[in-house]
């Protein structure tokens, strides 16, 4: 061998050497150092977690009487992983199955939000059983599509009480904004979207549980590995009375408005009724656009919860926060003015309520019979200055704090509000018009209730609420206690006054009220009259509280464009109090 040859071999054996190395290294690196990571990935490949859901709360009414039940819902989960688009043949096979067009499942597949680390999507919600369960069989090869179970909220009662329960539909991308850093929500959850199954979510939620799972490559379950059980959420057991409840819907028959009653001494609410009501059964389904659509441009707008989110002019229901201001600014209630049926600023005539006038008037016959003239005059006394800040003191321009989301904070009109809102100057009639309830002044149905309620509790508000009690799974209760919302500022023989004069309507001759008069069961009333656009006929107000001395129950009524307030509310008031009294007996 010449000394190129041998030249050559060792060059080799060094180059085989080097490369042994490498591989021995590699090796090492792989089997030793690496071992650890390799043993993770392994483990994420064939375990899996899985949420187990919590059992979310009940809604019961104030007796225990079923407003909400869990029923076994069924869904279409794809599982993405690391695709950008599904699989065309997955696609068909879904669509053949539910009935969903190709066009929609590929569109709602790439809208829909991806939860976990698969990536997964709901392509189809609310799926019929038979249909899943036949898809389940069908299916069971493919790794890509599954059918779960989910808990669906099923509403016994439908329509009834549906601006106060509520509805629930799976999270949307505004919610999961707020909701991801929260820790105890999943991408794909369901939550409350109005009343109260939004307000109290995470009470009727609960605290979701996991479990860990060894699954196969048809991640078919092979053992438990670890787990972690789930706390159901509490029931929640309302203040509101579902068989008042339902009798007060019943006789709104094909009217629009709003009803209230309250306890006067708790805040609590034992009836809410905003008609028309809207399915909740349907709102927490799956539902076309076409269907959708139809429901938001209902002219009936039964989605719009007019107790409390909606605004209204108040009409002479108004006139105990005008009577207070001229009260409080030292005007005597035995102070007269005469009514001719007309007062006159400039060019303009402000009429009465009755056109030939009501003659000699002191602020007792002013709230018996509504008389308009008598709340011009001494308001322009008063100023708008005086009015507005009674408005506020009782609370009026703000929201009262039910817990219901959605509720509408009215208008407190100001000659800086006016110039803010409009660029226009405060002129003398529009204190004329507001003294009265009308004008630029707006009030939910629940403010005005409030009013009358710090006038029954002698100056004493107390937050509104729809829930008496929390009921825990293991039965530890937790009573919603009454909480004083505000106290008013007024002198308390100027609350007395009121509370006398508010007797009138209903028990003395020309009493705007009457049609509440029962011989044994005292009821103080005002009525109102508002005249409103869009409407044929003015809205019909009622406002009050009974027994007039010991107030149990507050009340208020608006049927939009019923008419005047004595008829068309005091119909429906007249109604609540003898059903009201036949089941808690409290005639004297």
């Amino acid at each position: 061998m010449d000394i190129d040859d041998e030249g050559r071999s060792i060059a080799f054996l060094v180059i085989v050497g080097l490369i042994s190395l490498v591989l021995i290294g590699r090796l090492v690196y792989l089997q030793i150092i690496q071992n650890d990571l390799f043993k993770q990935r392994a483990q994420r490949n064939s375990l899996k977690s899985k949420v187990m859901k919590a059992s979310r709360g009940l809604i019961l009414d104030r007796d225990g009487k079923i407003l909400t039940r869990n029923n076994v819902g069924y869904q279409v989960v794809y599982i993405m992983g690391k695709k950008h688009e599904a699989n065309p043949d997955d696609v068909l096979l879904m669509s053949e199955y539910t009935g969903m067009s190709v066009t929609d499942l590929k569109k709602r597949i790439k809208n829909q939000p991806r939860a976990g680390y698969e990536n997964e999507v709901i392509a189809v919600e609310d799926l019929d059983k038979e249909i899943a369960l036949r898809m389940a069989e069908k299916i069971t090869d493919n790794e890509r599509i599954e059918v779960r179970e989910y808990n669906k909220r099923f509403y016994p009662e439908d329509m009834l009480a549906s601006h106060v329960i509520g509805y629930m539909k799976p999270i949307d991308d505004k919610e999961w904004d707020v909701l991801k850093s929260d820790g105890s929500y999943n991408r794909n959850d369901y939550i409350g979207k109005r009343g109260v199954e939004k307000q109290y979510d995470k009470v009727l939620k609960g605290v979701d549980g996991e479990e860990i799972v060894e699954v196969d490559a048809h991640r078919n379950v092979k053992s438990i590995r670890d787990r972690k059980d789930s706390i159901a959420g509490k029931n929640i057991y309302l203040s509101i009375d579902l068989d008042l409840q339902r009798y007060m819907t019943e006789q709104f028959k094909n009217d629009k408005g709003a009803f209230i009653a309250m306890e006067a001494k708790t805040g609590k609410i034992i009836v809410a009724v905003s008609n028309p009501e809207y399915s909740l059964n349907f709102m927490s389904s799956r539902f076309s656009s076409e269907e959708w659509d139809k429901l938001i441009n209902d002219p009936n707008k039964p989605l719009n919860n007019k107790f409390s989110g909606s605004a209204y002019p108040p009409g002479s229901t108004f006139k105990v926060v005008t009577g207070m201001a001229i009260l409080e600014s030292g005007i005597s209630p035995q102070q007269t003015m005469y009514s001719t049926g007309s007062f006159q600023i400039g060019r303009t005539i402000f009429r009465d309520s009755h056109r030939g006038g009501h003659g000699t008037t002191n602020f007792y016959k002013a709230i018996r019979e509504s008389v308009n003239t008598y709340f011009y005059t001494f308001s322009r006394e008063v100023g708008i200055e005086g009015v507005a800040k009674a408005a506020t003191d009782f609370g009026l321009g703000e929201r009262a704090g039910i817990d219901i989301p959605g509720e509408e904070k009215g208008v407190v009109p100001t000659p800086e509000w006016k110039m803010k809102r409009f660029d226009q100057k405060w002129l003398p009639g529009d204190l004329v018009n507001m003294s009265i309830g009308q004008g630029y002044v707006l009030t939910t149905p629940l403010q005005v209730l409030m009013v009358y309620q710090g006038l029954a509790n002698k100056g004493v508000m107390y937050k509104p609420t729809v829930v008496d009690k929390f009921v825990s799974f293991d039965g530890k209760v937790e009573n919603k206690e009454p909480e004083v919302l505000r106290k008013l500022p007024f002198k308390p023989e100027n609350i007395e006054i009121i509370r006398e004069a508010l007797k009138e309507p209903v028990s003395k001759p020309g009493g705007t009220a009457r049609i509440l008069y029962f011989p044994n069961l005292p009821v103080s009333a005002k009525t109102g009259t508002a005249q409103n656009t869009g409407f044929k006929d003015h809205h019909s107000w009622l406002a009050g509280y009974f027994p007039s001395d010991n107030p149990e129950i507050v009340f208020i009524s608006l049927v939009e464009g019923g008419g005047y307030g004595g008829v068309a509310s005091g119909d429906l008031v007249r109604k609540f109090i003898i059903k009201y009294n036949e089941k808690y007996n409290i005639a004297q």
